[in-house]
């Protein structure tokens, strides 16, 4: 019998020196499809967050300055991950061998890291056996008549 996993999708940001983490995101799936579109949707999500365009509304008014065009673009390392669709085969084809998945990025402060792990799960209860009723008995629950009490004689 093949070994069944539910998967723990993880995107967390973590200071350089080890001392602050943060979970942007989460999701627990329960096929290799679901994490894996999951991971890409999240990583596409996180990367406009990272460097959202200059007109953008929430930017109105916010004192802007232009970064240097050598420095660590982890935004654009993110937007290639979910763009490729040779990455996206490669996470399905490591949660479908039962394998976990990660990728990191890192910036001048944070580092990124994209977890999927698969987590074995029990096999479900079975259903049990067909009795042949179909209806609630009528002398049972709810249905059954009231009672008349009499006086003892």
């Amino acid at each position: 019998m093949p070994r069944r996993y539910a998967y723990q999708c993880e995107l967390l940001a973590r200071s350089l020196d080890g001392t602050y983490e943060a979970i942007l995101a989460m999701y627990r799936a329960t096929t290799p499809r679901l994490a894996a579109r999951w991971a890409r949707t999240t990583v596409g999500r996180y990367a406009e967050l990272l460097a959202p365009e200059p007109g953008t509304t929430f930017l109105a008014g916010a004192p802007l300055v232009e970064a240097a065009l050598d420095g660590p673009r982890p935004d654009a390392a993110l937007h290639a991950w979910a763009d490729s669709r040779e990455r996206y085969e490669h996470v399905l084809l490591a949660l479908g061998e039962g394998r976990s998945y990660a990728f990191t990025v890192t910036d001048y402060g944070a580092r990124y890291e994209l977890r999927v792990d698969p987590l074995p799960v029990r096999r479900a209860p079975q259903i049990p056996a067909f009795t042949g009723r179909t209806r609630p008995s009528t002398d049972r629950g709810r249905h059954r008549r009231p009672r008349v009490l009499r006086p003892v004689p």
